[in-house]
């Protein structure tokens, strides 16, 4: 069965990932610095945990198919390549304020309560070759590997036996759960859907690797220009930090203008793909397949799953916890 076989790939990378955080934070890398400690901390997440490990299990139990798991995988190009051409172009535009803005109310409500970042600790950038090093680390490896594992293995496996609805729900959660960052969870819940759509509603996986990689460029891009001090830095430090009415409101007016930009353009994907059988739309919004064409899955299919969302839940209302007592 492709859900079977798909899962126990995914949490294969899921457990390997887990055991590899849990060395960093018991500092098992103490002797490195930050900086490179991030490094090695992002190859062996990035490549070995959702990269080599899930591809080795998926060909194994597979029994090597290659073309067979490329086409469930879904690299290949989109159905419609002009259309995707103006989506990708168009998430990579919106994920920018998106996620200036997101990250900065983030931030804001994390002061609040009074939670303090465990990990990772951040990037100190000495140069320009450091951005584009980090760049290479930050933005690219996790585009291609985390949708590799998310938006290729699993969201493939909860498809076979499940619906389009339930499988964009559930990938977005777990890609959520996966990063173990109380700071990122719940924007990295709803980046994981809108990716998980794009790539349903394009029938290819490219779309979302480009909007990856772009939303963690931007990422990226912010945190260094603040650090160096640049104009735009400085710009960006005074929007997102004054403490007024009138900045957070403005905060709070491009959050919105972004978000409906984004449904927009998910409600234009979808009608470029074929229509539901069993219409359902997420989050009212847009419209989903939620026909089940395999027959229900059963508890035996999510079992692996359900022991992966309470290992990884527990990890993360632990750091949640932990951030706001230290």
């Amino acid at each position: 069965m492709i859900r079977r076989r798909h899962l126990i790939a995914y949490s294969c990378a899921m457990i390997s990932l887990l055991v590899w955080q849990l060395l960093f934070y018991l500092k098992a890398f103490s002797g490195l610095s930050d900086f490179h400690s991030d490094l090695v901390y992002t190859l062996g997440s990035q490549v070995l945990c959702m990269g080599l490990i899930p591809a080795a299990v998926l060909l194994i139990v597979g029994k090597g198919n290659f073309t067979a798991n490329r086409k469930l995988l879904r690299y290949q190009p989109p159905r419609d390549k002009k259309a995707c051409l103006l989506i990708c172009v168009a998430v990579m535009l919106l994920i920018t304020p998106f996620t200036m803005v997101f990250n900065a109310l983030t931030n804001l409500f994390f002061r609040v309560i009074g939670y303090k970042r465990v990990y990772p600790v951040g990037t100190i950038y000495l140069g320009v070759g450091d951005f584009f090093l980090m760049l290479f680390f930050s933005a690219l490896l996790p585009a291609v590997f985390e949708e590799f594992c998310h938006r290729g293995i699993l969201l493939s496996g909860l498809e076979d036996h499940g619906s389009e609805y339930s499988a964009v729900i559930v990938s977005g959660v777990f890609f959520g759960l996966m990063h173990a960052n109380p700071a990122q969870f719940v924007y990295a819940v709803f980046g994981g859907m809108l990716f998980a759509v794009l790539v349903i509603k394009t029938n290819s996986i490219l779309p979302a690797i480009c909007a990856h990689f772009a939303n963690n460029a931007v990422a990226t891009f912010l945190d260094y220009s603040t650090q160096r001090g640049t104009a735009f830095g400085r710009f960006y430090d005074k929007i997102t930090s004054g403490a007024s009415i009138l900045s957070f409101g403005v905060t709070v007016l491009v959050l919105a203008l972004s978000v409906y930009a984004v449904i927009k353009l998910m409600q234009y994907a979808a009608r470029k793909a074929p229509k539901p059988i069993v219409q359902r739309k997420l989050l009212g919004t847009v419209t989903l397949d939620g026909y089940v064409k395999n027959g229900k899955p059963t508890l035996c299919d999510n079992a692996c799953l359900i022991a992966l969302a309470v290992a990884e839940g527990l990890l993360t209302a632990i750091l949640l916890i932990w951030g706001v007592a230290r």
